[in-house]
């Protein structure tokens, strides 16, 4: 059988379809591999926040970073 093309992730269809095939490779994951998956994504996450906070901080000082974590608020 022919190899497919892959879907098109810039079309409705396209993200559609790739959204259901992951939802699919997930569904028949082991309770082990899906544990492991979500702890990845986790803690990319938290790099994420902390890089995105130190950034923050580092341009708009200790207020800027309290006003981005939602909390000081200069009005």
């Amino acid at each position: 059988m022919a190899q497919r093309k892959p879907y098109n992730p810039n079309t409705k269809y396209g993200r559609r379809k790739l959204n259901q095939a992951h939802h699919q490779r997930v569904q028949n994951m082991t309770d082990k591999e899906r544990d492991d998956l979500n702890t990845r994504t986790a803690g990319c996450f938290i790099v994420a926040l902390i890089v995105g906070g130190l950034i923050v901080f580092l341009i708009f000082g200790f207020d800027g970073l309290m006003s981005w974590l939602g909390g000081k608020r200069p009005y």
